[in-house]
């Protein structure tokens, strides 16, 4: 059985459904208490095996920048030979108006994070910091590699992703696959009641606010037309996911404003919003690797989620069978074959052995001689 040093990737989960979709790669899965933990250590863990690699699954009590960064420094406690940290799960995307940009159900890789809610707050507004000082750093060699890797080959990982994806979705549920709707309305039409009567507050009519119902709403309840869509009817969603790799945008806020998402978009050039990588990123050689659920505005839903959280899983396993782990399969086979704790002394100087001697057995029992 593998030991905590032997594991090398990692995959971090913020929420309940990524990680049961994540939960779902593992061929072999025990809790993480089959290996315990270092002291001090306050993560919960499963591991297993996707593929050849040991994976260590990281469960992040709650959503946000603080909790990643806390579950990053535990786990490098625990599991000292990471290299691979896998973000998984799902993400806001930056939408395009047409089949070439983002869509729900897309694959984010991100190559870089933005911090964009770092900086400071003005009489006139907010400013993020960007002295160089102040930016997270960019990965390591091996992880800049790897990304250079999976973007020369995404025709092969496209194939892979659609083929793990529908075995993993096919007892899931079908229905709510075949269900699912791609509207992008613009980002000036608000998630309000569209019949301004049916605002008791009056705060929908004047287009600029909207009232606390509608906070919480369905665009079905509120009359949002799908016809307003800036996409063509045949649109409504794209058979297979599609790959992006770019910078990711990271902060401790949910994204539901079209109109700063585009701003914040068009400044830091980034092709979604994350709010956990930015707490990860400089702890652990990192990737985030993320469905698209949402367009990170007003109209923001749950309708999409598990459907993206299984995309994203789908693509982690075709992205691990790139990784090529310090040790071979036939390392690790050799290394599984030694017995452990045993020793074989030979004294053939004396009939006596050293007084000096301490000699352990079995890895039970400590004998002084």
């Amino acid at each position: 059985m593998a030991s905590r040093d032997d594991f090398e990737i990692c995959i971090i989960c913020a929420l309940p459904l990524e990680a049961n979709a994540a939960l779902s790669l593992f061929e072999d899965s025990k809790g993480g208490d089959s290996l315990g933990k270092a002291a001090g250590d306050t993560n919960a863990y499963s591991v297993g095996k996707i593929g050849d690699h040991d994976v260590v699954l990281v469960y992040m009590p709650g959503m946000g920048k603080v909790p990643a960064a806390a579950v990053a420094v535990n786990l490098k406690q625990s599991f000292k030979n990471i290299k691979l940290a896998l973000l998984v799960g799902i993400c806001g995307g930056v939408p395009g108006k047409t089949a070439e940009g983002v869509m729900l159900g897309d694959i984010i890789v991100g190559k870089q994070i933005v911090h964009y809610d770092f900086g400071r707050e003005y009489e006139n507004g907010f400013v993020m910091k960007g002295a160089p000082e102040d930016a997270l750093g960019r990965q390591g060699p091996e992880i800049r590699g790897f990304i250079r890797k999976l973007e020369s080959g995404q025709e092969a990982l496209s194939g892979k992703l659609s083929d793990y994806l529908a075995a993993m979705i096919r007892p899931w549920s079908p229905e709510k696959t075949s269900n699912l709707k791609d509207i992008l309305y613009p980002s000036d039409y608000w998630h309000v009641h569209q019949n301004q009567s049916a605002c008791e507050e009056g705060r929908c009519a004047n287009g600029r606010d909207l009232c606390e119902k509608a906070l919480k709403a369905s665009c079905e309840d509120l009359g949002c037309d799908p016809t307003e869509s800036e996409r063509p009817p045949e649109l409504t969603r794209r058979p297979t996911p599609k790959i992006f790799f770019g910078p990711v945008a990271s902060g401790d806020k949910v994204m539901r404003s079209a109109s700063l998402r585009d701003k914040i978009a068009r400044r830091e050039e980034v092709i979604a919003f994350d709010m956990e990588a930015a707490g990860v990123w400089d702890y652990l050689p990192s990737i985030l690797i993320k469905g698209v659920c949402d367009y990170s505005d007003s109209h923001k839903n749950k309708d999409w989620q598990e459907y993206a959280a299984f995309a994203a899983a789908a693509f982690t396993k075709a992205i691990l069978e790139q990784w090529t782990s310090s040790k071979s399969k036939s390392d690790k086979e050799a290394e599984t074959a030694k017995p452990r704790g045993g020793v074989q002394f030979n004294n053939n100087n004396s009939k006596v052995m050293n007084q000096a001697q301490t000699m352990t057995f079995n890895g039970n029992n400590t004998f002084s001689f």
